[in-house]
């Protein structure tokens, strides 16, 4: 599968070789639409590199299935969990073909186990997106509070202290 550095963020910073090297510790796959890639509360212990294709991201609720976001490659799935070390956070779906690299969290565990480079740029890469969704999540909530009113605003509190209380890292 050929990839546009250029256009993947979690290459950024590596040359075309780099980049070979990396690809060629992964499996290629081939995923048919509307077949599940990720499911919620799962573990699939895999990070995808999706190089072409469509997902839908949604949850699964007491309310009914609730889509968060659609994304279109170069995009990576399943990094949050190779992160925090728990189950899907969501699921993941294809929409139409994708086509995707593939590592295991053992695989890539291992390369940065044994000082590779490469592995620990890409991951970095990946940890700074994780950081700004975060930053973006922590943006959004700012503006619910200036855009809700006193009843609304009780609820985001709540949410919200039940979100960060376990930021901490000390």
């Amino acid at each position: 599968m050929s990839i546009n550095p250029e256009q993947f963020y979690v290459f950024k910073n590596l040359d075309r070789n780099q980049i070979d090297t990396f690809v060629s510790a992964c499996t290629e796959v081939i995923i048919p639409p509307k077949e599940m890639i990720l499911t919620q509360y799962g573990d699939s212990h895999k990070i995808f590199f999706l190089v072409a294709g469509k997902v839908r991201v949604f949850l699964d609720t007491p309310a009914g299935e609730q889509e968060i976001s659609r994304n279109k490659a170069p995009t990576v799935l399943g990094e949050i969990s190779f992160f925090s070390g728990e189950p899907n956070s969501a699921n993941v779906e294809a929409i139409n073909e994708v086509k995707a690299l593939v590592m295991p969290f053992d695989a890539l565990r291992q390369r940065l186990a044994e000082g590779d480079k490469i592995s620990s740029t890409v991951m970095f890469n990946m940890a700074e997106a994780i950081a700004q969704r975060a930053y973006g999540l922590i943006r959004k909530i700012s503006d619910l509070y200036s855009e809700q009113h006193d009843a609304q605003l009780s609820a985001i509190d709540s949410s919200t202290k039940n979100i960060f209380r376990d930021w901490s890292f000390w």
